[in-house]
């Protein structure tokens, strides 16, 4: 396997035209698929669709739909005949928003990039390490295919806890409401709301 070293400047470069490219490409749909580990076990793994748009997120898989719409956040258990309604904290939303290291690898990480393949794509892989304690993410790794900054696969490590996102496929300039981000009672009819706000 290829792995050459890419300075830490060119480490922050590469993740400089990765936020340009995501920015210009506006309201987003991706398909993914997210996997929990402890340490290096496994524990979960789920399949999904995600629209984005700016902070505004929908996250949809066989197990449970949420939306959020910057401030709030509905989670919904279909089996359970409930939707949750709650205000995340940044670092919560930092592990279910694969986007949310935009805002954060400017300052108080350490980076350095390598060129690497992944899934058969030239891809650069940036890992980043918290230089601080309370850091939202202590560590993530950042893969983005090398001929246009596209997101392949992001992980984030909070303590012993990874969360990686495997991105498959995204679509940009999608045109998405502030509908999209919020919970649709009257397609949830006999849905109970339980508000945790």
């Amino acid at each position: 396997m290829l792995a050459i070293t890419v300075s830490a400047q060119n480490a922050r470069n590469i993740l400089d035209a990765t936020a340009t490219k995501i920015k210009q490409m506006g309201d987003v749909r991706a398909t993914f698929t997210a996997t929990s580990f402890n340490g290096t076990t496994e524990q979960a793994s789920t399949k999904g669709t995600m629209m984005l748009q700016g902070k505004k997120m929908q996250l949809s898989t066989d197990d449970m739909k949420m939306w959020y719409n910057g401030k709030n956040q509905w989670s919904l258990i279909p089996e359970s005949g409930e939707v949750n309604v709650s205000t995340p904290t940044e670092r919560e939303m930092a592990n279910m928003n694969p986007y949310s290291f935009l805002g954060v690898y400017k300052k108080g990480y350490k980076m350095k990039a390598k060129q690497t393949k992944l899934r058969g794509k030239d891809a650069y892989e940036i890992h980043l390490v918290a230089r601080y304690a309370g850091s939202n993410a202590q560590e993530m790794y950042i893969d983005v295919a090398k001929n246009d900054y596209t997101p392949l696969c992001i992980r984030v490590r909070q303590d012993n806890d990874w969360n990686r996102i495997s991105i498959h496929s995204i679509q940009g300039n999608q045109h998405f409401t502030d509908a999209d981000f919020e919970f649709p009672k009257s397609e949830y009819p006999n849905v109970e709301i339980i508000d945790l706000r």
